[in-house]
């Protein structure tokens, strides 16, 4: 995985900006690096110390980002952080939640041909998922979700994503 353009800027521009004074704000939500990336903390670190700050993106690629994430979630099921990461990026989850997640048998996965309607706070979008499962099976699985625009994230409807594929049941 590459480090997204959108939380990357030259830390010498950071330091022109605040005359080389390094400000301490607190860590800036990443929402495109998952908590188990090899980068995270040392762009945790970064933005502590002033050097990176992350940019807003446009709406459709953070809508696509949030369908990554919850695949990604999936693939890092044994990952501590993956439970938290999963639920920051959806809403309406099942009654058994986290079973789904725990049961999860995802060792890769590829999000094609996401194309989406978005309308103010809401959306849906429409993608192909390949999926390679532990057994060394893959499928691939046309989906249709829904999200909303929930506390800066695009939330997806859990429900939606259960009624597309057997994965997230």
């Amino acid at each position: 995985m590459r480090i997204p353009l959108s939380v990357l800027v030259i830390a010498a521009y950071a330091v022109a900006l605040t005359g080389g004074a390094a400000a301490q704000p607190p860590a800036p939500p990443f929402p495109d690096v998952p908590p188990w990336h090899w980068a995270y903390q040392g762009l945790v670190s970064d933005a502590r110390a002033g050097l990176l700050v992350g940019y807003p993106a446009a709406p459709a690629e953070l809508l696509g980002n949030a369908i990554t994430q919850v695949y990604d979630g999936f693939a890092h099921a044994h990952a501590p952080e993956a439970r938290a990461w999963v639920e920051r990026f959806t809403f309406n989850r099942p009654a058994d939640w986290p079973g789904p997640l725990e049961r999860s048998q995802v060792i890769a996965f590829s999000i094609r041909g996401v194309t989406s309607r978005i309308a103010g706070d809401a959306a849906t979008a429409a993608f192909t998922a390949q999926v390679t499962m532990g057994t060394g099976q893959t499928a691939s699985t046309p989906m249709r979700i829904t999200l909303r625009r929930i506390d800066r994230d695009w939330k997806i409807d859990y429900a939606t994503l259960a009624g597309g594929s057997a994965l997230f049941r």
